[in-house]
């Protein structure tokens, strides 16, 4: 039993690297279900990786299903631990932070005497929050926390990767243009040597140098790198439409900077509707999305869109939130 399921994750592993997601998540079912009955490392491994298949499918509710249901059954604290920090990054994703720093916080009491790595996945995702949350100098710290223990335990260079980055995401955050350029090359550079990421992958360390990019008004090189990434998203199967209305997105605010403003409206308001299924009507990237559209059209509708992100911003966001806080900076 334990040797099928390990072979169903081999195979789901597979597919997520050849970029069929939906024949990933066929085999990552197989071994959770086969993984119920083995040992608690198994069963971790089989249910974190049918949950990142499945958010990455952007069926969310689905992820969180396979980790409760791992969590149910699981004895270890080690693996409870693991399981925990993914769900922390759904509740994340869905900015129910209470409910985040609810699961990290179990999650730092199981994993305190954990391997080194394990330790390193939970400080990136504190750090992770706590950025998202508008707390730059806990997120720097978790980061440098990341870093240390992934030299220690001998993380991969996908590993690697995803600190580069973050901390290219936390620079952006902080308006620190050129440190987010010199991280995010970084990240690009490691993500295409590690032979275990995919093409998606490879495109989400792309967007995030375009966007840094972006913030020093490089627009040429920034949206090629945009275009770029949208294309790997879209080749895709299932096609990452998150990430496609990310990078359409950020392709609406170069357009609008630079005054093509059909072609920026058309962008946001694609972006709006993808994000709005996906994320629902009242997550905080709606609201950034809606204000950035309502100060581009200037007309009746957008005071509509301005009350829309401001009730928004008021009922989820705490008010060091980045999009909380760009809001009272644009006015």
């Amino acid at each position: 039993m334990n040797g099928r399921a390990r072979r169903r994750l081999r195979l789901a592993r597979y597919w997520i690297h050849a970029g069929d997601l939906d024949e990933a998540a066929v085999h990552a079912r197989h071994a959770l279900r086969l993984a119920l009955r083995g040992p608690d490392d198994l069963l971790a491994d089989a249910a974190v990786t049918a949950a990142r298949i499945e958010r990455d499918r952007d069926r969310p509710g689905a992820a969180l299903e396979a980790l409760r249901r791992a969590g149910s059954v699981l004895t270890d604290d080690v693996s409870r631990g693991r399981v925990l920090v993914e769900v922390a990054d759904l509740h994340r994703r869905a900015a129910r932070y209470p409910q985040a720093a609810a699961a990290l916080s179990d999650a730092r009491e199981r994993l305190r005497t954990a391997a080194p790595l394990m330790r390193a996945a939970l400080s990136m995702m504190d750090g992770i929050v706590a950025k998202e949350t508008g707390a730059f100098e806990a997120a720097a710290a978790h980061y440098a926390e990341a870093g240390r223990l992934l030299a220690l335990g001998g993380g991969t260079a996908g590993d690697d990767a995803a600190l580069a980055h973050n901390l290219a995401g936390l620079a952006h955050a902080r308006r620190s243009w050129v440190e987010a350029e010199g991280h995010a090359r970084r990240a690009v550079a490691l993500r295409r040597a590690d032979r275990g990421s995919s093409t998606v992958d490879v495109a989400q360390d792309v967007a995030v140098l375009g966007a840094a990019l972006a913030g020093q008004r490089r627009f040429d090189e920034a949206r090629a790198l945009f275009h770029e990434a949208m294309r790997a998203c879209a080749r895709a199967h299932p096609p990452r439409r998150y990430e496609i209305a990310v990078h359409l997105h950020n392709l609406a605010g170069i357009d609008h900077v630079e005054g093509r403003t059909a072609d920026a409206e058309r962008r946001y308001r694609q972006a709006l509707a993808v994000k709005e299924e996906l994320l629902g009507p009242d997550h905080p990237e709606i609201a950034a999305i809606a204000h950035n559209l309502a100060r581009l059209l200037r007309t009746p509708e957008s005071a509509a869109l301005v009350r829309r992100a401001s009730a928004i911003v008021a009922e989820r966001c705490p008010p060091t939130h980045p999009v909380a806080v760009a809001l009272r900076r644009l006015g």
